[in-house]
């Protein structure tokens, strides 16, 4: 089985979405990271979808996703096109999955929403920004434009990131085609609105809201997924969220920078007892 793709207008924007699973499966909503599109999810969907309905967007000005006309890319815009979003689906009770900017929309949508939430994995992110976020905003800033061929833009995403690199080719190569298209002359260009790049370059990332209250009072079951040479989120910070969370788990996955793939044995271990306890 393979993903189904949909468009949803949502918010006056059109997104896409990938769907995994059947339709009456118990959902599992994820969010992506600055650098990702929908399909940073496909290697953990297909291990679950044979019994969990994987729903996963593209994030505004990402991926196939609409372009912001205002430049309007904080994270309660993202997180209020996921409200949208769940609501257009009817989804009740939903496990929620964010990766890096994934997750801070994740916990922003639970400080109205987490008494939706049936499980929440929050995948190498914390309320408090540290040095990687910066990293990652100047490494697309200074990113090449455009590639001659698929392959040296391939080239180019495994020299910036490890956790790509250590990817099977196959892998690569379809999280590849999440991010960039070919355009009428034939190079390969990103799909990510480049005002929002230009946006977060000039005043860097958005300021995050105030979200330590906000995981003190998440009711569900959640994971706190931590890459131990991760730059992003820190040992101090990735423990110090399992403490405020009412039923916080620290997954550490040793040896990997950000993000973890959640297809790492420990992270797929945590995952089966989580969505286990939401069906």
């Amino acid at each position: 089985m393979e993903s189904r793709s949909t468009t949803l207008a949502i918010n006056g924007l059109r997104v896409r979405c990938l769907e995994w699973g059947g339709a009456s499966a118990p959902p599992v909503v994820c969010v992506h990271g600055y650098t990702s599109s929908a399909e940073a999810f496909n290697a953990p969907a297909r291990r679950f979808q044979d019994r969990f309905r994987f729903i996963v967007p593209d994030v505004r000005g990402h991926g196939e996703s609409a372009w912001s006309a205002d430049g309007a890319y904080q994270y309660a815009d993202q997180a209020g096109d996921l409200a949208a979003l769940v609501d257009a689906l009817t989804l009740d009770r939903f496990t929620l999955i964010g990766t890096s900017m994934g997750g801070i929309i994740a916990m922003t949508y639970a400080a109205s929403h987490a008494h939706r939430l049936t499980g929440l994995v929050l995948n190498d992110i914390g309320p408090d920004a540290e040095g990687g976020s910066q990293r990652i905003t100047s490494m697309v800033g200074a990113r090449p434009d455009k590639f001659a061929t698929l392959d040296d833009a391939i080239a180019w995403r495994r020299q910036a990131s490890p956790v790509t690199a250590s990817r099977p080719p196959e892998d690569q190569r379809e999280l590849a085609l999440g991010v960039l298209r070919q355009d009428t002359s034939g190079t390969w260009v990103w799909k990510m609105d480049p005002a929002y790049i230009q946006q977060r370059v000039t005043q860097g990332p958005p300021r995050r809201p105030d979200l330590w209250p906000v995981l003190a009072k998440v009711p569900c079951p959640t994971l706190v997924v931590w890459g131990t040479i991760s730059d992003v989120l820190s040992e101090a910070q990735a423990r110090r969220m399992v403490d405020v969370l009412p039923r916080g788990e620290l997954v550490t996955v040793p040896g990997v920078a950000h993000a973890p793939t959640l297809v790492e044995p420990v992270v797929l271990a945590a995952l089966e007892r989580l969505l286990s306890r939401s069906t």
